[in-house]
């Protein structure tokens, strides 16, 4: 009976128009939609946190989930926090399509989607490398 259904499909859907094979594999993910722009929204308002432990991560994500702009100082942190919560915000930037950028030692800014940062091309801490963060 089989071959009879074989047969049945080779002749309703001749070898030119059968359906293409996707060579993907199975664990592959569906493109994603295009996000609709946000460009030429205006910023609200920026948040400045200082966190004394990295446990503050979360209040950093929650507001950066809400679009709104987060400056964070983590001169309070000692250097294995401060490795830690720059691993994480690296993460959430990437997770949410953000930007980011250290300005000072001590200081970064995480902006959400939509939002740019301009690019300096006197940052002065870009010259000298990033001991934090890990750039392929």
């Amino acid at each position: 009976m089989s071959s009879f259904t074989n047969s049945l499909k080779n002749f309703l859907m001749p070898s030119a128009e059968k359906a293409p094979v996707s060579s993907e594999s199975r664990g592959s993910s569906r493109p994603k939609a295009p996000r609709p722009s946000r460009r030429g929204n205006e910023v609200a308002s920026i948040e400045t946190v200082t966190p004394t432990a990295y446990a503050e991560a979360g209040l950093i994500a929650e507001l950066l989930r809400e679009g709104t702009p987060v400056i964070v100082n983590v001169h309070l942190l000692s250097d294995a926090e401060t490795r830690r919560l720059v691993d994480f915000m690296a993460g959430l930037k990437a997770g949410l399509q953000g930007e980011s950028k250290r300005v000072a030692e001590t200081v970064y800014l995480l902006a959400p989607y939509g939002v740019d940062i301009d690019p300096d091309d006197d940052d002065v801490l870009e010259a000298e490398g990033d001991r934090l963060i890990v750039r392929p």
